[in-house]
């Protein structure tokens, strides 16, 4: 159902049957897969943060393991090594460049967040400028296809249960928009962070924390000409104008479980499993007491493909709900086993994946929309 409210438009969708899926293809095996096992050269890659893909095909790896850019051709031969580590204009300090966009004229961003800019290059990976990020605002969601940045920084203290020792908090921040030399053009409003388990003093101060293994947060995507932000305690998403006016408000049925603290001791048993024992009942006592959150987060990522479709992917699954660019659902589609998904084309995925070694891996997956005979 779609209806309008003060010139924005609500639409509300059903849930998809959990067990159909819409009938898109991926390939059965990736038809490009970059990376090696101690080659030496540029295919051998280490702490792959993002990748995209080139408008001629070559894809543009961001490989912070070296503070590098590596561009690849369409064929998976190396083409081009750009950025480096240090703090000059071009160049990536701690675990950086951590995110990577095309930018407008056929160029490359790279994100350099603890030097507060975008690095600019060409094609072929040659620098071209930096620019100077609102240093509020530094946390990169995307660029928008005009050069504008979707954003999010700082904003509202914490806030939380605070009356015991420990419990649940979070903290607010502010999301925007950039213009393209970094300064901010509209703000979005706060939005809350990541429930964490935290400490308090009896005055109520924090003195220490670790992330909730099942905490909600908001994420966030470039959708189209708009952005999208979805807080993750319910199943709506928001899409913006890069002006910060709200266009379109998305939800989807669905009834939220809430875990159990069966789910949460499993979920400690595994993570510490492979510590000594020493090191795994000390750490088991540490989040003994750890609350549960109110319900599991009702979605785990929001990503847009180059179409203009929504993607958003269903919590602890392989399986994303697909919104048409009005905000439609049209269904649920799986994505290959194991992929960490950076881009989805019209008709490609580009993702990351490592095997049994840790080998690293970007591959690039065919993906086909029409409708099988």
């Amino acid at each position: 159902m779609v209806r309008d409210s003060a010139g924005v438009s609500i639409v509300e969708n059903a849930a998809p049957v959990p067990d159909s899926r819409l009938p898109w293809e991926f390939g059965t095996q990736p038809s490009l897969s970059i990376g090696a096992v101690d080659s030496g050269e540029a295919d051998q890659l280490f702490q792959v943060t993002d990748a995209t893909r080139l408008a001629d095909g070559r894809i543009v790896i961001a490989n912070s393991g070296s503070n590098e850019l590596r561009v690849f051709n369409g064929d998976g031969s190396h083409a081009a090594t750009g950025g480096g580590r240090g703090e000059g204009p071009g160049e990536f300090v701690s675990y950086s460049p951590s995110a990577v966009a095309t930018w407008p004229g056929d160029s490359i961003a790279a994100v350099n967040p603890w030097g507060t800019r975008l690095s600019l290059f060409d094609a072929d990976g040659n620098h071209g400028r930096d620019v100077s990020l609102d240093p509020a605002m530094l946390d990169i969601i995307d660029v928008l296809p005009d050069g504008k940045v979707f954003t999010s920084g700082s904003g509202g203290g914490l806030h939380g249960d605070m009356t015991g020792s420990s419990g649940l908090a979070r903290s607010n921040a502010e999301w925007g928009i950039l213009d393209a030399d970094g300064t901010l053009l509209a703000s979005l409003g706060e939005f809350p962070g990541a429930e964490f388990y935290a400490i308090f003093a009896a005055d109520g101060s924090l003195q220490g924390g670790m992330p909730h293994p099942f905490g909600r947060g908001t994420m966030g995507a470039v959708w189209g000409e708009l952005v999208a932000i979805g807080v993750q305690d319910s199943y709506e998403i928001k899409a913006f104008a890069t002006d910060g006016s709200l266009v379109r408000v998305v939800r989807r049925d669905g009834d939220l479980e809430s875990p159990t603290q069966a789910d949460l001791d499993e979920y400690y048993a595994r993570f510490y499993a492979d510590l000594p024992d020493e090191d795994r009942i000390s750490n088991l006592n540490a989040v003994r007491d750890m609350p549960l959150v109110e319900s599991w987060p009702a979605f785990s990522e929001i990503l847009s493909d180059r179409a203009g479709y929504l993607w958003v992917r269903e919590y602890r699954t392989a399986a994303w709900t697909v919104f048409d660019p009005e905000g439609r659902v049209q269904g649920l589609v799986e994505t290959p086993p194991g992929l960490h998904t950076f881009e989805i084309g019209e008709d490609y995925l580009l993702g990351w994946v490592y095997d049994e070694l840790g080998v690293e891996y970007v591959q690039l997956w065919s993906l086909s929309r029409e409708i099988s005979s």
